[in-house]
């Protein structure tokens, strides 16, 4: 970058690249991002680029290292303000909220980039950047749920999995919704949904447990792919094995083929032996994954139940997908978010979460109509909001279980978590 003597001049194009850089990450990636795609955008000849930023990388640092600071300033304002907050502890909730979500939406790249391991020819430094870590937030948000239900009840209701949610929904808020989003809005529908419930009269557990859209999902569910086993000894599974967990770490377009052939410990001609490219890999690993998924999740969406029941299951459904299907959710998670579809091979993939989506927002505007939904905003999006809600990584809560990640959806998710329990 250039030094703290550059002219005004020289410094305003240096924060221009910047800029148009961090969207071009934000909407392609880094990896497939180049530093002539980032010259054209700005207008100036690659060569050009090169006086500003020795390389991509040095970009990329600067991102992060920015939000880095942002997170740190937010944490302190944000712990300063919630003494002097008015309306309880709700109010402190919903305050913080706001404040993280407005700081996501303006720092979209820097998540993305944040979302995967670095490239495997990236620097130490970048490597070091890439490690976010908000222990302060995280303090922030045990403060502003403090007093938010009874001593007795937070346990029961699980007042450790909702600062889990709400910190990883309002920070990661800019990856889960349209780019056009409104910060303040989607931090008031955020909370509306997890505090105040989804559906306005929701049946007991023992009716949820044996509705047909339960039954469904267990049915589809006895019928998943057990997850194969590694042997190392070089076959054509153990590479795609080895294959589904580098484009997990790092991303498919930032994993190359010699990642792969390492991972797996196979030379380079005994990797083209079994397989001819890495989009056979991709296809291989999200074959099972897609069919298993979309199988299920139209099961449930489509039994004619109640929205509530239909609801529920579907939450079951994410919630050992996010399970069983760890590595694959992770190549895939932003293969679904935009509004055209990416190229092949996630096309399939984009085409059936569209179509699933659609089921899902044609549940919700029957719910609506019918009163059985409470009207948070429109089906359109609240959609969005359900889906980042289950599809939450909540194991990774102190090893969170199945069961209870399940128990603590009904009861948020579905009742509302500040909702008086029977």
């Amino acid at each position: 970058m250039v030094d703290a003597a550059a002219s005004p001049v020289s410094r305003q194009r240096t924060d221009e690249i910047r800029r148009v850089a961090a969207r071009l990450f934000a909407v392609s990636g880094y990896s497939a991002t180049t530093m002539t795609d980032i010259a054209n955008a700005v207008g100036i000849l690659p060569g050009s680029l090169y006086h500003h930023f020795a390389a991509k990388e040095e970009i990329a640092v600067e991102i992060l290292t920015e939000l880095d600071q942002e997170l740190s300033a937010l944490a302190a304002k944000t712990s300063r303000r919630l003494t002097s907050i008015d309306g309880g502890p709700e109010e402190r909730l919903r305050y913080v909220a706001r404040e993280v979500t407005e700081l996501s939406i303006r720092s979209r790249a820097a998540l993305r980039l944040y979302s995967y391991e670095a490239p495997s020819v990236a620097t130490e430094r970048f490597r070091t950047a890439l490690k976010l870590q908000a222990p302060a937030l995280e303090k922030v948000w045990k403060r502003a749920t403090e007093g938010l239900v009874p001593a007795s009840e937070a346990r029961a209701r699980d007042l450790g999995l909702l600062r889990f949610a709400l910190h990883h929904l309002t920070l990661n808020a800019a990856l889960n919704v349209p780019s056009q989003a409104d910060a303040v809005h989607i931090a008031r529908q955020t909370c509306d949904l997890l505090l105040e419930g989804l559906v306005t009269d929701c049946p007991d557990d023992r009716t949820l447990d044996d509705s047909a859209a339960m039954h469904a999902a267990r049915a589809a569910m006895a019928e998943w792919p057990a997850l194969h086993e590694p042997t190392g000894s070089g076959t054509r599974e153990d590479i795609i094995a080895a294959a589904r967990a580098e484009f997990a770490r790092r991303g498919y377009s930032a994993t190359t083929i010699r990642d792969v052939a390492e991972a797996a410990e196979v030379r380079m001609g005994t990797l083209y032996r079994r397989v001819d490219s890495k989009e056979e890999l991709l296809k291989e690993v999200l074959g099972g994954y897609t069919s298993s998924m979309d199988l299920a999740l139209r099961s449930v969406l489509t039994t004619g139940t109640s929205v509530a029941a239909s609801v529920d299951a579907f939450a079951l459904v994410f919630v050992h997908g996010k399970r069983r299907f760890r590595q694959e959710s992770d190549i895939v998670k932003f293969s679904s978010r935009g509004l055209r579809a990416p190229s092949a091979p996630f096309q399939e993939y984009f085409e059936q979460t569209q179509n699933r989506f659609r089921l899902l927002e044609r549940l919700l505007t029957q719910g609506i109509a019918d009163r059985s939904v409470r009207p948070i905003s429109d089906p359109g999006q609240l959609g969005p909001h359900v889906r980042a809600v289950v599809w939450l990584p909540y194991q990774d809560f102190g090893r969170t279980s199945a069961p209870r990640t399940h128990a603590f959806l009904r009861g948020s998710l579905l009742r509302g978590f500040l909702t008086p329990r029977r």
